[in-house]
């Protein structure tokens, strides 16, 4: 069984609103049958020593935790709505081409994000019809990839 951890949106307390948090809560209840469930609430260097220390098979984040995971090297990982710029197209290894997959939603700064993203990457999908892409929303895409890709690898 592949050990995968999933990382909602990270959002301070003077960031945390009710959309913020329902959002949360709707991720939280998504990874249930994805992995462990990991919240990050002050800083985004933490995902990286929790990867670091435990190291998983599979990383499967959202927004700005998934803009924190991008440049993550030797990581098998699942974004949804990660920000990227041109920086992270940079130094990218066939590994991180071949095992990053990229989802975005339709807002405009997504929409961005997964143009400049599909360049390098050729895991990319962008859901035009879904404006606040979820971890519910791709939750049977999520299980698909993890589980084909554990068993050819």
């Amino acid at each position: 069984m592949e050990k995968v951890f999933v990382f909602p949106d990270s959002f301070g307390i003077k960031d945390s609103t009710v959309d913020k948090r329902y959002a949360c809560l709707k991720d939280k209840e998504a990874a249930t049958g994805i992995g462990e469930f990991i919240e990050i609430h002050e800083s985004d260097s933490e995902i990286s020593k929790i990867i670091t220390m435990r190291k998983p098979d599979w990383v499967v984040a959202v927004g700005a935790s998934a803009t924190a995971c991008l440049t993550l090297h030797g990581q098998k990982k699942i974004l949804i709505n990660p920000v990227v710029t041109e920086n992270n197209l940079n130094n990218v290894t066939e590994y991180a081409r071949e095992h990053t997959y990229g989802f975005f939603g339709a807002l405009p700064e997504q929409e961005k994000s997964y143009e400049l993203f599909q360049i390098i990457y050729p895991n990319a999908s962008w859901f035009v019809n879904a404006p606040c892409l979820s971890i519910m929303d791709i939750k049977d895409i999520i299980l698909e990839i993890i589980g084909n890709k554990s068993t050819n690898d």
